[in-house]
């Protein structure tokens, strides 16, 4: 029993070093401060079962030790490995919600120089070509996937049609993603489903 608690105290240590370090490395995960308290849990709860590894353990020490042990399984599997999946697979979405924030610019500057208002119709992309950036060829800018750009009305985000169908390279601006978004499109991806576009 010694044996087992000092092996699970040092697995509960390098857990809490791992995760000081995605905290300290700040991998845009979203969760630093649940990240820090994981931490500074498993390292207490390391530290509890190094030094009364000779002493017996109460049945509520037990069920404490298994729920932070289930807990941080939990953690694992809902956040961290979604996460992990969603950065090995990001690639250049970049380019296209670069493109996207040129096409508000200039249907801001559009909007402002000729009076409209929030909801007033946009005629894309006649309306936004001399406030836009042109290609060589005087071509507005196009999607590097080969997808096509829409805006309607003043005031809204234009939007490509490639969208959020190609986890995790959403071509979406202002994109705010919650973990259950993340963790479906991983787990699809993982297990070679295909996920439903727009979840």
């Amino acid at each position: 029993m010694r044996t087992i608690k000092f092996i699970c105290g040092i697995v509960c240590f390098v857990a809490a070093l791992n995760l000081g370090l995605i905290v300290l490395a700040e991998l845009n995960f979203s969760f630093d401060l649940p990240l820090s308290i994981c931490a500074f849990w498993l390292a207490g709860i390391g530290w509890f079962l190094i030094t009364r590894r000779n002493s017996p353990m109460s049945r509520k020490a037990r069920a404490l030790i298994t729920l932070t042990f289930c807990l941080c399984a939990g953690f694992i599997v809902t956040v961290v490995i979604p996460n992990f999946i969603r950065a090995t697979y990001e690639t250049a979405a970049n380019a296209c919600i670069n493109n996207l924030r040129q096409i508000d610019a200039a249907a801001q500057e559009f909007a402002l120089e000729k009076g409209k208002k929030a909801g007033d119709a946009i005629h894309y992309p006649d309306d936004l070509t001399p406030y836009i950036k042109l290609d060589s060829n005087g071509n507005p800018p196009k999607c590097p996937a080969g997808g096509e750009y829409t805006i309607n009305r003043v005031g809204e985000d234009p939007k490509c049609s490639i969208g959020t169908s190609a986890w995790p390279n959403e071509h979406v601006l202002n994109l705010t993603n919650n973990w259950w978004t993340d963790f479906k499109a991983a787990y699809s991806h993982m297990f070679g489903l295909k996920p439903r576009s727009g979840n």
